[in-house]
């Protein structure tokens, strides 16, 4: 019995191509510089260069693709006024299978583990979009930018997602069934990184049930679960109900409304931050810390240690595309009102994200593109205020080889200080690219 799986296993693997890629990226930054850095003088611009070498393989057989890649990260921090050498180690395990014909299942794990510099990971497309979709290495995307404690500008960072998932359309002709179940952990590693970013960890699981009872329509129910306890002590569990109708109007713009309703119950942290060495309550930036919770019009409130809130759960997006062999177009303007679990405080309130993005291709081998948008609690709560934006260009020299630039930008405004917050990047990028059949 045995020696026969063995065998059916070998010849499946025996059978299966296997594919290599290898490839190698150099960015070089510029960056603006803050007075919360360890540094007392510190120029108002510095300059990076990262080293980002991957190597990937893939399995595919035909019902089933394994894939696996490692791609560290090299930084060379401010290397005029402060060198040093940050890394990271960033991988990617991905798998479909297709045991039958309507039956696909996915794995994913995905981790980053190093020192990680928050003040240069912008709060650009990760803040604003749903973080289980962001790409390893951009998991501090949606870390709201705060400050960090006096002296610690890197931390020592671990990011962990595990995710499965399955998705069938046995129900019926129009009838799709996905679910997924996953476990997340992430966030410092040691006590000085925690005080910048607390550890955070826990399951979350989604279902949704999707109908096309029209060619140009399609609705879902959706029900999702997530479940997050951080290092302070505070915990955040967080359930939705969602139903969504997408309609396309015609070849080039389509509709999205979802309205939903979610259910948050959440703890406070049993310890509160430790207070500066000084009694002056002073921010590295040279602000004053106020106080966390809050509401209205930012008159420190006391708070319950546990409370449950009822939480809209709104979606409105508008997408559209111009085909063109010259300038291919493709934009969205979306809207969400969505349960927002603050990560550095475990605090779960309304939060609207405004996004508009914009892609233009200009040929086969030139695109830009463009993206803004805007964050900020609603319904009375008090929390993280953000306006990001960028524009990019990348130009695709040869098959092997491509060269990409982008600008990023980002204010921000936390209750915890007095002071806003404005940051931006201006970056160059050379990518060098391998693939072929082993």
């Amino acid at each position: 019995m045995l020696d026969a799986a063995l065998a059916t296993l070998w010849l499946e693997v025996a059978s299966a191509s296997v594919t290599y890629e290898a490839a190698a990226r150099v960015d070089t930054r510029l960056r603006s510089m803050e007075a919360q850095a360890t540094a007392t003088d510190v120029p108002p611009v510095a300059g990076d260069m990262d080293l980002v070498p991957l190597l990937g393989l893939k399995l595919d057989d035909g019902s089933a693709v394994a894939q696996v890649e490692y791609s560290p990260r090299i930084s060379f921090r401010e290397a005029t006024t402060n060198p040093r050498t940050e890394v990271q180690h960033v991988g990617r395990l991905l798998g479909d299978w297709r045991p039958q014909r309507g039956l696909t299942l996915h794995g994913t794990q995905e981790f980053v583990l190093g020192q990680v510099n928050l003040f240069t990971n912008l709060p650009l497309g990760g803040s604003l979009d749903d973080p289980d979709t962001a790409l390893p290495g951009d998991t501090l995307g949606d870390i709201p930018i705060q400050p960090l404690p006096q002296g610690s500008e890197s931390v020592y960072f671990l990011s962990s997602t595990t995710t499965l998932a399955a998705e069938t359309v046995w129900l019926g002709p129009g009838l799709r069934l996905s679910g997924s179940a996953g476990f997340s952990a992430s966030g410092g590693l040691d006590a000085t990184a925690q005080e910048a970013v607390p550890f955070q960890y826990g399951p979350r699981a989604q279902a949704s049930l999707g109908w096309a009872p029209a060619p140009r329509h399609t609705l879902a129910t959706t029900v999702g679960f997530t479940n997050s306890r951080f290092s302070t002590g505070a915990s955040a569990m967080v359930t939705t109900l969602t139903g969504a109708w997408t309609h396309r109007w015609d070849r080039r713009s389509s509709l999205e409304a979802g309205v939903g309703v979610g259910v948050a119950y959440s703890v406070r942290a049993t310890e509160e931050a430790a207070a500066p060495d000084d009694d002056t309550g002073a921010t590295p930036t040279g602000g004053t810390r106020v106080g966390t919770f809050q509401v209205g019009d930012g008159a420190p409130a006391v708070e319950p240690p546990a409370r449950l809130d009822l939480l809209p759960d709104l979606t409105l997006a508008w997408s559209y595309r111009v085909p063109s062999r010259v300038a291919d177009f493709n934009g969205r303007v979306a809207m969400r009102v969505t349960p927002f679990v603050d990560r550095l405080t475990g605090l779960v309130y309304p939060r609207a994200d405004l996004t508009l993005n914009g892609t233009w291709a200009l040929g086969p081998r030139v695109r830009l593109s463009g993206t803004a948008g805007s964050a900020f609690a609603v319904g009375g709560a008090v929390g993280d205020r953000q306006v990001v934006g960028g524009v990019g260009a990348s130009w695709t020299v040869s098959r092997w080889v491509s060269l990409e630039a982008d600008t990023r930008t980002a204010w921000t405004r936390s209750p915890d200080v007095e002071a806003a917050r404005m940051v931006w990047s201006a970056t160059l990028g050379l990518s060098v690219r391998q693939t072929g059949i082993l």
